[in-house]
Parts: C-alpha cells; sequence; structure tokens
C-alpha cells in the first residue's frame, strides 16, 4: 500500500520543450558508459551498481542492480526516459511504463556493427546525433589502423578463456570472435554449436592453441594461469604466451571500449606491429 501511494504522488518530468529527455537512468554498464562518451553525464541521474566506467559514473546515485532494478527508487528519481536491454527484466521494465515513464530497450549486441547501431539510436534519441557519430568515426578509423599494421601478419590460433569450472569458451556470433579476428588471431572455437560453451581441457590440448587469453575471473584468475602452466607441451605456454585482459572492455563495450579492447588483444599476438606490449606470464 504505502508503494501504491508513492506512486499515485509521483509523475515523470516532463522534458524540455524539444523533446529531449533531461533526467535519463540507465539499466546498463555499457549504456551508461556510452551515455559519458557521449557527453551527456550531466544529465544521468541514475545507474547500476555495476555501472563503474567511467569512475566518475560509479558516484552517481544507484537504483540497484541489473537484474534486480528497484522501480520505487527509479520512479523517486523522476526521470524522463529509462535506458534498458534484454537483460533488464521485462516486468520491471513494463511496470515503469504502466507508470507513464518512457523506457527505451536497445536491441541485443552481437558484434561491433550492433554496438555502432546502438549507440546511434541513443544519439538520434537524447539528441546527441553528432557526438555519436563522431565517436562511431574515431572508433572506425582507430579499427582501419590495427588493420592497416596487421596486414601482412600471420595468424595467431588462440583460445579464449571466460570461465574455469567448468571450462568456457566463445563461439561465433560474440564480441571476442569478432574482436580476435580483428585483431588478427583464430578462435579455436569459432564453429562451436553456440555462442559460449563448454570446453574440455583435452580438446584445447588437442588443438594446441598458439595462445590463450584470459578474461579475468577474480581471484580465479591467477590460479587459472599456473593451471594451463602444468601442460609443457602445449605451445601457448611453451612460448610463454597465456595473457590475461580485463572483462570490461570485451564482454559489453561501447565502440570506444572495444577499440581499446582489440588494441590490447593485437599488441598480445602480435607485438611487433601493435603496441604496447603486452603483460607475459
Amino acid at each position: 500500500m504505502i508503494f501504491c501511494a508513492m506512486i499515485l504522488v509521483i509523475s515523470p518530468v516532463t522534458a524540455r520543450g524539444d523533446g529531449l529527455p533531461q533526467r535519463i537512468v540507465s539499466l546498463s554498464p555499457s549504456i551508461t558508459e556510452a551515455l559519458f562518451q557521449l557527453g551527456l553525464e550531466s544529465r544521468v541521474v541514475g545507474v547500476t551498481t555495476f555501472c563503474q566506467y567511467p569512475p566518475c559514473a560509479a558516484r552517481k546515485p544507484k537504483i540497484g542492480t541489473v537484474i534486480k532494478p528497484n522501480v520505487e527508487r527509479i520512479v523517486s528519481l523522476q526521470p524522463d526516459i529509462v535506458l534498458a536491454t534484454e537483460t533488464n527484466p521485462q516486468p520491471d521494465l513494463d511496470k515503469l511504463s504502466s507508470l507513464g515513464i518512457r523506457v527505451l530497450i536497445l536491441p541485443p549486441e552481437k558484434s561491433f556493427a550492433d554496438i555502432c547501431r546502438n549507440l546511434s539510436l541513443l544519439g538520434k534519441t537524447l539528441g546527441a546525433k553528432k557526438a555519436a557519430e563522431s565517436v562511431i568515426k574515431k572508433a572506425n578509423e582507430r579499427i582501419a589502423a590495427i588493420k592497416a599494421r596487421l596486414k601482412e601478419a600471420r595468424p595467431v590460433r588462440v583460445f579464449w578463456e571466460v570461465g574455469a569450472s567448468p571450462l568456457v569458451t566463445v563461439g561465433k556470433g560474440t564480441f571476442a570472435d569478432e574482436l580476435l579476428s580483428m585483431a588478427g588471431g583464430v578462435n579455436i572455437a569459432h564453429n562451436a554449436p553456440a555462442r559460449y560453451v563448454r570446453y574440455s581441457r583435452e580438446e584445447v590440448l588437442r588443438q594446441n592453441p598458439e595462445a590463450i587469453v584470459l578474461v579475468t575471473m577474480g581471484d580465479v584468475t591467477a590460479r587459472e594461469v599456473a593451471s594451463w602452466q602444468k601442460y609443457k607441451g602445449l605451445k601457448a605456454v611453451k612460448d610463454r604466451r597465456i595473457y590475461v585482459i580485463e572483462a570490461h572492455p570485451v564482454c559489453s563495450p561501447t565502440p570506444l571500449t572495444f577499440v581499446r579492447g582489440l588494441e590490447k588483444v593485437a599488441s598480445f599476438l602480435h607485438p611487433d606491429c601493435v603496441r604496447p606490449g603486452p603483460e607475459v606470464f
């Protein structure tokens, strides 16, 4: 009853005369980062507890987690618009819509092109079309520069690890698979039957990748590096090519963070072509 009473007395803030939302709540870390890259940080009034990039985004009011947003808290912030993804719970988004709050659910992202499409959509919706075009142009220029440097490089066969127990890797239709290809690599699990699949260590040993890239898994990361080093016959181990990369730029990136991840992975695989060189274990 208390919740219902609160809803009755609060109504969404009206957008300014040109119809552009001035009070934005983001329910996704990648959306939050995109808003800051578009120069819209002053209009962001609420983010999830997972929104940590850029660091100043963490100081924005919190509205819960991605999968458990607090509807009461969101309503109390009087947003003009709530920006969401398919990961957010639909019943909560429906509740916000029923209260007269505009909700925009961005389409799923599986590629760099999808990321750029969604940034363009944000730019058009929020009156930052030119800023979005500038970000996308900059990202594409940096990608073109990396590809030019790698034009003559021999592709490196890679195992990309995103989970340790069980061992999980990525197939086609993922950011990581596309990123590996752009970075002068070949994903040994590219033809796996799903985007994210369990993989046996025996299969990794059979395919004998030239490099292994581990996406950070908290305290597990160092132990996982050590566990691979036990396989002395593995080419990636013999050549000291086990690398670790932070999850942030390769899991749910914006165009610019995707490029940062790409530059890092390219420097792993082709340090003579792309700088700076990686830390090697």
